[in-house]
């Protein structure tokens, strides 16, 4: 049973197969941890604040590998720090590029996603975020005739990963992966493996607007995660979410956006048009096992807007959804409101 309210302040098509790489070395838009016991570890990767607290471990060597773990993949799948896999490949011209293992089988499972997704989300839209992170910086909007043409050099289906080999290879030189709304999610799902794989059982793991939860807080409560409210200034919560072990991660139109001639235009773009989405929706917040499989289904849902993102939900096991429409109103999917 669907329920649809206002926030207090006034204000299956798609199954997901969460990637496990077994060679690991051993992710606008923030959920944010309320009371914690104590002040978080964090460092900045992956152009976010990653904010790590163990609750149950008082070894600091943990999170000092966790930090380690995010230089590692940063390093890896970065699309802007030179010399990493992705770098590298969207250097490449039309070459096979060696890269680890973990980035092939990365590629290759969000190419997988993007492929179901009905081309929604696409991993090569580099050149277009890039011309709209400029334009947020020169509050104007791009010319048309450069949207069209960077849109001719894009797709998934110009890329070909042998994952035997490890390599990647684009069929168009002029194309760019950028690895946004998936390295996130995964990375944090790797980081509570780690913790896990040594005894953690309380600890929280932030990366942005990816909230990943191992057990309960000290006292055997849940984590309390705010779903901030758009546009907040104060960061006020539109919503409060009782999560146990589980991820929460919210894509949302008012983190990274700029008004032109009375209009919002964002960061999460349609790959159909090169222009940031124009759904019902100001933001979803999926609750998972997963946070790769949130990281992706939040923008999903965002790009698909209330109707088509409710029934994508309700049809993937395990997962539920709060959603913000454009008129300020709650509405969630049919298991979420146990977790209010």
């Amino acid at each position: 049973m669907k329920r649809s309210t206002k926030p207090k302040n006034n204000l299956s098509l798609l199954l997901i197969v969460s990637v496990i790489i077994q060679c690991c070395l051993i992710p606008g838009c923030k959920p944010v941890p309320l009371a914690r016991n104590e002040p978080p570890r964090s460092g900045f990767y992956f152009d976010t604040l990653v904010n790590l607290s163990i609750y149950d471990s008082t070894d600091t060597s943990l999170l000092d590998s966790c930090f380690d773990m995010c230089g590692y993949y940063e390093n890896m799948l970065s699309a802007t720090v030179s010399g990493s896999d992705i770098y590298r490949i969207n250097e490449a011209g039309t070459e096979p590029v060696q890269v680890s293992r973990t980035t092939a089988d990365l590629i290759d499972a969000s190419i997988r996603f993007c492929e179901e997704s009905d081309g929604m989300l696409d991993i090569t839209l580099k050149p277009l975020s890039d011309m709209w992170t400029d334009a947020r910086t020169l509050q104007s909007l791009p010319d048309p005739d450069s949207i069209s043409t960077s849109l001719e050099h894009t797709g998934t289906d110009m890329i070909s990963v042998d994952k035997e080999n490890c390599t990647v290879t684009k069929k168009d030189a002029l194309l760019m992966i950028d690895l946004g709304a998936f390295a996130k999610g995964y990375i944090a799902d790797r980081l509570k493996e780690i913790l896990i794989s040594n005894n953690v059982h309380s600890a929280i793991i932030s990366l942005g607007g990816n909230i990943l939860t191992i057990g309960n807080r000290p006292g055997n409560s849940p984590f309390r995660i705010a779903v901030k409210h758009p546009f907040s200034e104060n960061n006020e919560a539109a919503a409060v979410l009782k999560i146990n072990d589980m991820s929460v991660v919210t894509s949302g139109v008012y983190e990274r956006y700029f008004v032109y001639e009375d209009k919002i235009y964002h960061h999460i773009l349609n790959p159909g048009t090169g222009y940031p989405a124009d759904s019902d929706l100001l933001s979803a917040t999926v609750i998972s096992a997963s946070s790769f499989d949130g990281d992706a289904l939040s923008t999903l849902c965002l790009l698909y807007g209330l109707d088509k993102a409710t029934r994508l939900i309700d049809n993937t096991p395990g997962v539920e959804a709060v959603f913000i429409t454009k008129d300020n109103t709650l509405h969630y999917t049919g298991g979420a409101e146990k977790y209010l």
